[in-house]
């Protein structure tokens, strides 16, 4: 009769077999295709192209395991719920081992906060004007909406966010109002009003009406201040902007509601993007010497040569291609989102 009792030889042997096994085992899940590491890798990868496929450049997303975290600012909460759900698409469903994105932390914040408490309008090329941003409650909001409708020719689009107490000033509906009148006064042009301080820029068909503008918006409603830039048809500007502060409203003001990006993979801004440098390039002449502009944008980690490209083209735009101003600085950064943007600041000395 066969004896199976197990020796102590065999018995040695299967457990140096299972060693090996959980060897290997440990060997595949820490550095082979099972790794945390590669499926954290292979799972950001496929996110980020969903993200791009469904043109959500504003979203940044990283791994932790088979959990994603969204990160960006987010222009609308339609935006970020679509994002999410991109996310948590992008590969395949599945268990903790086998599957792709188990779960998404959404960790996205509002694009206006990045900005704070700001009201702005742009009129469009049809005489209709867009009034965008914030409010501080619904009847300064309905309010501007029926006094846009009365006096720009073509109407308006409005879409406030109510933001009580964004204010502390009773007035701001009134100096939101002083500046959509001499708004409506110009050919075309743009406005915007944070904090205390307000900015008007654009064009108009004659000096007077240039000159007439500029006066009365430097007669704003306490304690708001306005900076002006318009520019008269076959005549110089009329500008007036005093100091860092006003600077920095007319380079918002310039650089319009578009997110201004490269095109895709590439060192050439989009044609929006190429405009809009320009005419923060032209903004930021009328600045006084005091003032520094610093033009920022994400630092591609796979290759330097492209960020030497885009920063190459960005100061050559902002500059209109005229002799380098050590003002003007274009600088990489390491943030989450991919846009470019602008930083205004007092220069020491």
């Amino acid at each position: 009769m066969l004896d199976l009792a197990m020796t102590p030889r065999i018995r040695k042997t299967l457990m140096m077999s299972a060693g090996l096994v959980v060897l290997a085992a440990l060997v595949l899940f820490s550095f082979g295709p099972f790794s945390v590491s590669a499926i954290e890798s292979r799972l950001a990868a496929g996110a980020r192209e969903a993200l791009d496929g469904r043109g959500h450049d504003w979203a940044s997303v990283r791994m932790d395991g088979q959990r994603a975290i969204l990160t960006g600012a987010a222009p609308d909460n339609e935006a970020r719920e679509d994002a999410i759900a991109t996310v948590l698409a992008s590969t395949w469903s599945g268990g903790v081992v086998a599957g792709g994105v188990t779960r998404v932390t959404d960790e996205t914040i509002e694009a206006r906060l990045q900005s704070g408490f700001v009201f702005r309008a742009d009129v469009a090329i049809n005489g209709r004007v867009l009034i965008r941003g914030d409010a501080t409650d619904a009847g300064a909001r309905d309010a501007i909406s029926r006094y846009a409708d009365a006096n720009f020719p073509g109407g308006a689009d409005t879409d406030l966010t109510l933001v009580p107490g964004g204010s502390r000033s009773p007035d701001w509906e009134e100096a939101a109002k002083r500046l959509l009148g001499q708004l409506a006064r110009l050919d075309r042009g743009a406005l915007v009003l944070r904090g205390e301080q307000g900015a008007l820029v654009g064009d108009a068909s004659n000096p007077q009406i240039a000159q007439s503008v500029t006066q009365t918006l430097q007669a704003m409603p306490e304690p708001f201040r306005a900076a002006t830039v318009i520019t008269p048809s076959g005549a110089p500007a009329e500008v007036r902007v005093d100091d860092v502060a006003a600077c920095s409203a007319v380079i918002l003001a310039a650089q319009g509601t578009e997110t201004l990006r490269f095109e895709r993979a590439g060192a050439t801004p989009s044609p929006f993007t190429s405009v809009a440098l320009r005419r923060v390039g032209r903004m930021f002449a009328t600045c006084p010497e005091s003032a520094g502009l610093t033009v920022s944008f994400r630092r591609d980690p796979s290759s330097a040569e492209l960020d030497a490209a885009r920063i190459t083209a960005v100061s050559a735009l902002v500059t209109n291609l005229a002799a380098d101003d050590p003002r003007i600085s274009v600088v990489l950064v390491d943030r989450q989102d991919a846009a470019i943007s602008f930083a205004i600041s007092t220069l020491e000395g």
